[in-house]
């Protein structure tokens, strides 16, 4: 066994911005991508949907390859010469933004809050740099096809055009408030001003503003553009002060021109289409991800005539379609209950295991060694059993398996141990307690955000208890034997309560859970009754750390085991929210029970008591709120700085900026400038290596002191 090259398999699959894994060429060659990348279906299914000619959507949680797919597809069109292809990392453009960006104004004559302008300001900004971007990247495409050779430069000349494209760059990242979107910030400013005169009367109001006496002002800005965001993002809960403000934010920008110069660029180079891939879609917010596709993607997209297509990779339940019609572009889910439905679990589990098989031995293979190698086999264990039990303990999420060989590396192949099917489901416990389940309370305590996301990760918390809490019972009741009759006597003193079914229209409550992957959807069936219902699994690692048993007996007569009726959690579910959560007017503040939400739905939210205000989903959270107002603001930090520390906490070792970056999803410019701040606030120690002069950071001890102790 090679100790050095398993840590770098572990390491190249868990990393975040892995398409390219130029940490690894020395020991794979230059082109990864193409040596590592395996298809979740066979054949290469999902890779030719995305290569198609339609605008694509491909859709999966965190960590399920959705970067690797670009990559590929970019290596594959990369060897045409027909097709201009571009990447775009939507995040790390949203990321890197700052609010000394934004321009000075002088807003007392013409009735605009600071607020709506530097909310606004923001927003086009973002959108700036976005637009800027892509031109950037078609411009360095047309010299890397040298299009110039194959020029016909019948309309423009080459050098004309590519000089256009960046001055239409240059122009949109230069933002400034322009006269015709006055109008709509100054009703924008109106209704602000109502929701704070109605706050401040019934003494409700938590603006989200922190004060801290370590780096106040930057702190500040933090706080207050992360509060004033959220204020002005309510205002667009209203459709139709949205619909005119993203008209306005439009015709901002000159998207008649870029379509024209990338239809002249494609016309003269006798190309067929520009393809351009927009990963990381689904990280920004709901108004900026509206935005983002109102106001950039579906001009290109409707307007260019078949001349752009494009790739767009976000969430299950998080994508916005905007005026790009769903009916007109392919959706792709590649998460594992999308891409392996079947009739039978079991054969869902086959396919799915196979996957994890094909994915590891080509990880393995690519890095000179063999997969067998370094698990247990033996005649009562073999390699589809330690498959199998990689597939239930990651839902076949790569980022996951990463984490769960990291984690066998350390307990099992460093003291030149096998890993064996016991140490997966071990390190799965282990990923699941010092990392999947940290969500809640650190962020919770630590981290310096709205007080609207604190709410949303406590209810989650509170919805995840209430579903261990049935799972908990159920459990019992199976053994004293009060439910099932003979069907589960032979179960014995630990029966499986993994998985339990709701009805579809619960689905969206889960998706926060699914997301973070406390749990996941399992397959789709049909209850005892005949009714559809969706089959939900808890994360393997929490079943292990609540002594649950994960999965569903062996034998033919247990195949539909998770339609019994215990495990149906729908009513509980209701009960639990019907008892945390009611329908509030932002109008006259009158609250309707959660029984009339189809009805309020129908009429688009309009509040049924005063006619006049919107009404929408609201959670009952006095307690929460005092113990919020408890905690210590002087100690929050920023989540990107939160991720930071606590990526150097689990890895205890100094770290370069790259390698934290890879780990968290954000650039190492990003981490770079975090990592200076928190040196400033004696939390990082951040000195140049000795051996490789690269700056290296590490915790000091009142940072382990402070959030991990």
């Amino acid at each position: 066994m090679d100790l050095e090259k398993f840590s770098k398999i572990s390491e190249s699959l868990r990393q975040y911005r892995r398409a390219e894994l130029r940490d690894f060429e020395s020991e794979i060659g230059g082109k990864p991508i193409d040596q590592l990348y395996v298809d979740a279906l066979p054949g290469g299914a999902v890779l030719q949907s995305v290569l198609s000619s339609n605008t694509t959507f491909l859709l999966g949680r965190k960590g399920t390859g959705k970067s690797t797919v670009f990559a590929k597809a970019q290596s594959v069109l990369r060897e045409r010469k027909d097709v201009i292809s571009i990447y775009i990392d939507v995040k790390s453009l949203y990321d890197v933004l700052e609010a000394a960006n934004i321009p000075d104004e002088d807003l007392d004559g013409i009735g605009i809050s600071s607020v709506a302008y530097r909310s606004h300001m923001l927003r086009k900004i973002m959108l700036g740099k976005v637009i800027a971007e892509l031109l950037k990247e078609v411009s360095e495409n047309c010299d890397k096809l040298t299009l110039l050779e194959r020029w016909r430069g019948a309309k423009k000349q080459y050098d004309e055009l590519k000089r256009t494209l960046i001055e239409i760059g240059n122009r949109v990242k230069n933002a400034k408030l322009e006269k015709h979107e006055v109008p709509v910030l100054q009703k924008i400013t109106n209704q602000l001003r109502i929701k704070q005169q109605q706050e401040s009367s019934s003494g409700t109001s938590f603006d989200g503003k922190v004060r801290s006496k370590v780096q106040p002002s930057q702190m500040e800005i933090q706080a207050e553009i992360s509060g004033s965001l959220s204020d002005f993002d309510k205002t667009l809960d209203d459709s139709d002060i949205y619909n005119e403000y993203s008209d306005v934010v439009l015709k901002s920008f000159p998207f008649g021109e870029i379509i024209d110069e990338i239809k002249i660029l494609i016309s003269e180079s006798g190309l067929v289409r520009l393809v351009a891939f927009f990963d990381d879609f689904s990280e920004l917010g709901l108004v900026d991800q509206r935005l983002f596709v109102d106001v950039v993607l579906s001009p290109l997209n409707n307007s260019s005539n078949e001349t752009v297509k494009l790739k767009i990779a976000g969430y299950p339940g998080r994508v916005y379609y905007g005026k790009i019609d769903p009916g007109k572009a392919d959706t792709i889910g590649i998460d594992f209950s999308d891409l392996y439905e079947a009739s039978e679990v079991q054969e869902m589990e086959r396919t799915a295991s196979s996957y994890a098989h094909r994915l590891l031995s080509t990880r393995f293979s690519a890095f000179g060694e063999s997969l067998e190698s370094y698990f247990d086999i033996t005649s009562s264990s073999t390699i589809n059993d330690h498959m199998n039990m990689m597939f239930k303990a990651s839902f076949n999420v790569p980022r996951i398996m990463g984490h769960i060989l990291h984690i066998c590396y350390l307990d099992r192949i460093s003291k030149g141990e096998k890993v064996t099917v016991a140490s997966i489901r071990l390190a799965s416990k282990k990923y699941y307690e010092n990392t999947i389940s940290k969500y809640f309370d650190r962020l919770n305590r630590y981290a310096l955000e709205p007080f609207e996301n604190k709410l949303d990760r406590h209810n989650q918390q509170q919805l995840l208890n209430c579903i261990i809490d049935e799972a908990r019972g159920v459990r019992k009741r199976i053994i004293d034997k009060d439910i099932g009759g003979k069907y589960f006597y032979a179960l014995g003193g630990n029966p499986q309560t993994s998985h339990f079914i709701v009805s579809p229209d619960l689905e969206e409550i889960f998706s926060s859970l699914e997301s973070n992957f406390f749990l996941s959807r399992y397959k789709a069936t049909r209850d005892k009754a005949g009714k559809n219902v969706i089959v939900y699994a808890l994360f393997l690692g929490l079943c292990e750390s609540e002594r649950m048993s994960w999965g569903y007996p062996e034998g033919r007569e247990y195949r539909n085991y998770f339609v019994q009726r215990c495990f149906e959690y729908t009513r509980a579910i209701h009960l639990y929210l019907s008892q945390n959560q009611t329908i509030k007017c932002g109008q006259c503040g009158f609250c309707h029970p959660m029984e009339k939400k189809e009805s309020i739905e129908l009429f688009r939210w309009r509040c049924p008591e005063c006619m006049e205000g919107t009404c929408s989903v609201v959670n009952l959270s006095d307690d929460f709120k005092e113990e919020v107002e408890r905690l210590n603001k002087e100690i929050m930090l920023d989540p990107v700085e939160l991720d930071i520390v606590t990526t150097l906490n689990g890895e205890q070792r100094r770290m370069r900026a790259g390698e934290i970056s890879a780990l968290i999803d954000t650039t190492h410019q990003m981490v770079g400038r975090r990592t200076s701040k928190l040196q400033e606030m004696g939390l990082i120690n951040k000195e140049r290596d000795v051996d490789d002069g690269k700056m290296r950071s590490e915790l000091t001890d009142r940072c382990e002191e402070t959030y991990f102790e």
